[in-house]
């Protein structure tokens, strides 16, 4: 079943959802996206259907944009879809109504010389109300296809001249999938993913994304099939964070 993914990002409805005591439903709660990004939810919840249902509870037009339908209590038991227009699109399940999870999606690409780099925010990562974002890097001056493997390295300086994060990133996409969370629990940047074997994205937890600063991001190409490109492959964008 799990080969008929497309997805780039993974919600889970985690255990215990079923009960009105449980403190989350779906995981992560909130989402923030690029356009053009596949979501799977799969049911982790022992013995328990759920549904992933676009709207809210008491709207006439819930479903109208996506609806699971019964996901039965079995494993990989998934649903997925394709955010094609940017907007914030609230869902629950209906047999659980209590628990409303979101989903926002930005149109807003940033382009440069050899990438273009999407994000669930756009610019701003404004923190009273987002704690997590997922960046989309697009090489723009190579051949993409779904098979060849590219090593990318993700460089993260504070206020420009202090580096906070660098990291190698190894996905067969056309993209890298690069989530950004806030850190409020830990005190060490902790990288983990992908969501989908080599396809899926990337994660970065890291407590320096608190407060107000700004951020250069700097992507590159390092290899290309585990060679080196002939020319260097690189870019720099900006990114905010605001309470």
């Amino acid at each position: 079943m799990l080969q008929n993914i497309g997805a780039t990002y993974a919600v889970s409805i985690v255990p215990g959802a079923a009960q009105k005591s449980s403190l989350i439903h779906y995981y992560p709660p909130s989402v923030a996206i690029p356009v053009g990004t596949t979501i799977a939810w799969f049911n982790n919840d022992p013995g328990q259907p759920h549904t992933v249902t676009s709207g809210l509870p008491s709207a006439s037009n819930s479903g109208a944009i996506f609806n699971s339908g019964i996901m039965p209590a079995t494993a990989n038991s998934f649903f997925q879809y394709s955010f094609n227009r940017e907007g914030n699109f609230p869902y629950y399940c209906e047999i659980h109504p209590w628990r409303v999870a979101k989903v926002s999606v930005s149109s807003a690409i940033k382009r440069g010389n050899n990438f273009e780099m999407s994000s669930g925010v756009g610019q701003t990562l404004n923190l009273t109300k987002d704690f997590r974002t997922l960046l989309d890097f697009r090489p723009l001056t190579i051949p993409l296809d779904r098979s060849t493997p590219l090593t990318y390295n993700i460089t993260i300086f504070k206020n420009n001249t202090d580096k906070v994060f660098s990291k190698t990133f190894t996905t067969a996409r056309e993209k890298l999938s690069l989530e950004l969370i806030v850190g409020r629990d830990i005190n060490e940047t902790r990288a983990y993913g992908p969501d989908f074997s080599s396809t899926g994205a990337y994660h970065v937890e890291a407590p320096f994304l608190k407060g107000n600063a700004r951020y250069t991001i700097r992507a590159e190409i390092t290899a290309i099939k585990s060679k080196p490109p002939q020319n260097k492959i690189t870019d720099e964008f900006t990114l905010r964070t605001v309470t």
